[in-house]
C-alpha cells in the first residue's frame, strides 16, 4: 500500500501505442505554490468534541485502487477525507502507467484479487484505463490483440468484467469512475472508446456504479473546464497541470469532493 500522502508526480511509461504522458513541467510548480498559499489544501480535522474512533473499531470499509489519478493528490485528498469520516475506515493501492492491458507490467487482476483479501472492503473505488489504449497482452506472452484491430473491443470488454468479478463479493459494491474528460483532441478519441466499453460492461453489472464524471470537468458548452471554485480557496484555481491529464493541488481536491459524497451513498452514509 501506498503512503498516505504521495508527494511528487509521476512520469506514465510510453509504450509503443500508447499515449505519451509527460512528465509536469517547471512552470506547473507556481501553480501548485499559488495553491498552497491560497488556502489550507488538507480536510479539516474531525470536532474534537466527536474523538474518531480507532481505524480497527470502524464498521465500514473502503479500498481505493487505481493508477496515478489514485496515487496522487486526488486519492490523497480522497483517502484523508475517508478516514476523517468516524465510520470508515479506508485503504489504497496505486500504481502509475498501469491499466488493464498489460499485466505482463503490472497484473492489475492479481492485485486487485489480493487487496480485496487483505482489507474485506464495503466498496471498491476503481479508476483505471488511461493507459489502455494500446495493444492488450497477456502476462504468459502469446499473441497481442493490437489497438483498433478487430476483436480489441470484445477482448477490452472481457478484461474490464473479469476485473469486476476478481473484486466482487456479495454486499460489495463497486464504484467505477469515469476517465475525467481532457481537453486533449488526440487522446480523447482513445478515452471516449475506453469510457464508452467501461459504461457498457460497468453499467451491466448490479454491483456496480458507473459514475458520470463529464459535468465535474466540462463547461456548459461541452470544452475542458479549466478553473473552477474549489472548496477552501478564495478564488477559481486552475484544476489541470500543464500536461492537461494530471491534477492540481487544488484540481485534486476539486474531484475528491465530487466523489466523495458517491462513496457516502454507496455505504449508505449519505444523508439529506
Amino acid at each position: 500500500m501506498q503512503n498516505r500522502f504521495t508527494r511528487g508526480f509521476v512520469v506514465f511509461v510510453v509504450f509503443s501505442t500508447g499515449f505519451a504522458w509527460a512528465a509536469p513541467s517547471a512552470q506547473d510548480a507556481g501553480s501548485v505554490s499559488d495553491a498552497v498559499r491560497a488556502a489550507p489544501v488538507l480536510p479539516s480535522a474531525p470536532d474534537a468534541a466527536a474523538p474518531v474512533p480507532p481505524v480497527a473499531e470502524r464498521p465500514r470499509s473502503v479500498l481505493l485502487l487505481g493508477d496515478s489519478l489514485i496515487a496522487t493528490g486526488f486519492g490523497d485528498y480522497l483517502l484523508a477525507r475517508l478516514e476523517a469520516h468516524p465510520e470508515i475506515r479506508a485503504s489504497r493501492r496505486a500504481r502509475s502507467s498501469t491499466g488493464l492491458a498489460r499485466p505482463d507490467f503490472f497484473d492489475w487482476m492479481e492485485v486487485g484479487e489480493e487487496e480485496v483479501k487483505r482489507h474485506q472492503p464495503d466498496v471498491v473505488v476503481v479508476i483505471l484505463g488511461g493507459n489502455d489504449g494500446q495493444s492488450l497482452l497477456e502476462r504468459s506472452g502469446g499473441k497481442p490483440v493490437h489497438w483498433g484491430k478487430p476483436g480489441w473491443e470484445d477482448a477490452y470488454r472481457r478484461r474490464i468484467d473479469s476485473f469486476a468479478s476478481v473484486i466482487a463479493a456479495p454486499g460489495r459494491k463497486i464504484v467505477w469512475l469515469e476517465l475525467p474528460a481532457t481537453g486533449l483532441k488526440r487522446f480523447e478519441q482513445k478515452l471516449s472508446l475506453i469510457r464508452g466499453l467501461q459504461r457498457e460492461v460497468i453499467s451491466s453489472r448490479a454491483d456496480a456504479r458507473y459514475v458520470d464524471t463529464r459535468g465535474y470537468f466540462t463547461d456548459a458548452h461541452g470544452k475542458a473546464l479549466l478553473q473552477a471554485r474549489v472548496e477552501g480557496f478564495r478564488k477559481p484555481m486552475k484544476l489541470r497541470m500543464s500536461d492537461g491529464v494530471h491534477f492540481t493541488i487544488a484540481g485534486g481536491r476539486y474531484f475528491a469532493s465530487k466523489v466523495y459524497p458517491e462513496v457516502l451513498g454507496a455505504l449508505g452514509l449519505l444523508r439529506g
